[in-house]
């Protein structure tokens, strides 16, 4: 009995730690390009990201969920101000987790998504939006 109860909180744990891996699909509004960004979501707040524009460049970069008080707070921090200003398209979104992503050519994507259920991460689906450092946005669904 204590090996079964053992096993059966092996597993839970496996699979809340494994989390899973998917695709969103994001538009680009200047062009209408379609991006794939593929996630392979840990399902412990946080999730690897990874696209390519259409130029070639890779992006690559973590995500992570965040509720209300921190993204306040992180407001509230004084080194905010170029990086909000260079990512003008991200202020009016409201969500629950964000992303940098970094290019192998010296670009950045700055995502910020709200994701349908916390707990579930991206599999649950949701939407989002991101900004390339050149001012290109992006438009995502999961």
């Amino acid at each position: 009995m204590k090996n079964m109860k053992t096993l059966v909180g092996l597993a839970l744990l496996l699979s809340v730690t494994a989390g899973c891996s998917g695709q969103m699909d994001a538009v680009i509004r200047r062009d209408a390009k379609r991006v794939e960004i593929i996630y392979t979501d840990s399902r412990l707040a946080s999730a690897e990201l990874i696209t390519v524009l259409p130029s070639g460049e890779r992006f690559q970069g973590k995500s992570r969920r965040f509720d209300r008080t921190q993204e306040m707070m992180e407001a509230g921090s004084t080194n905010t101000a170029d990086k909000s200003a260079r990512y003008d398209a991200l202020q009016t979104f409201s969500g629950n987790a964000k992303a940098t992503l970094t290019g192998n050519r010296g670009s950045t994507i700055e995502c910020r998504f709200h994701i349908t259920d916390v707990i579930i991460g991206y599999s649950s689906g949701g939407v989002g939006i991101c900004q390339v450092s050149d001012g290109r946005v992006l438009d995502v669904f999961f």
